[in-house]
């Protein structure tokens, strides 16, 4: 059964993008992260581009404070399978971008071995570019 396989702790082990120009991409650059389910429902997920310049609240200025909120993403709340395991719905409770609070993201879900690949479809202005994410479980 696809959730038993699902429930635990992943770490990232990479992060593409493939740009609807054909363009092959890290967004992240060597990304790190975590995403955990649990079997009541719950889930959380983090990814951040590592090297993110240190911002000091009082001092940091617009670039620097973008920068560090434009490199991380996170979220959480509940999750659900689809009736033919092929996507997972994250239910998304609180985030970092208040923008996805509420939203449902949609992930196609699949096993490579021992490895868990979700892969999202994001629109952009000139297309649609499919980011994929690859992690190991680590619990």
């Amino acid at each position: 059964m696809i959730r038993d396989r699902l429930l635990g702790t992943w770490e990232l082990v990479s992060y593409e993008s493939y740009e609807p120009d054909g363009r092959e991409r890290l967004p992240f650059a060597n990304a790190v992260g975590r995403i955990t389910y649990d079997p009541d429902g719950n889930m959380t997920g983090q990814v951040m581009r590592p090297g993110r310049a240190v911002v000091d609240s009082r001092t940091g200025g617009y670039d620097r404070l973008r920068a560090a909120y434009t490199g991380y993403i996170a979220y959480f709340g509940t999750y659900e399978i689809s009736a033919d395991e092929a996507t997972v719905v994250h239910h998304v409770v609180g985030a970092l971008n208040p923008a996805m609070v509420g939203s449902d993201q949609v992930r196609r879900l699949r096993f490579d071995g021992d490895r868990l690949v979700l892969e999202a479809h994001v629109q952009k202005p000139d297309g649609t570019a499919r980011h994929v994410l690859t992690w190991q479980r680590i619990s």
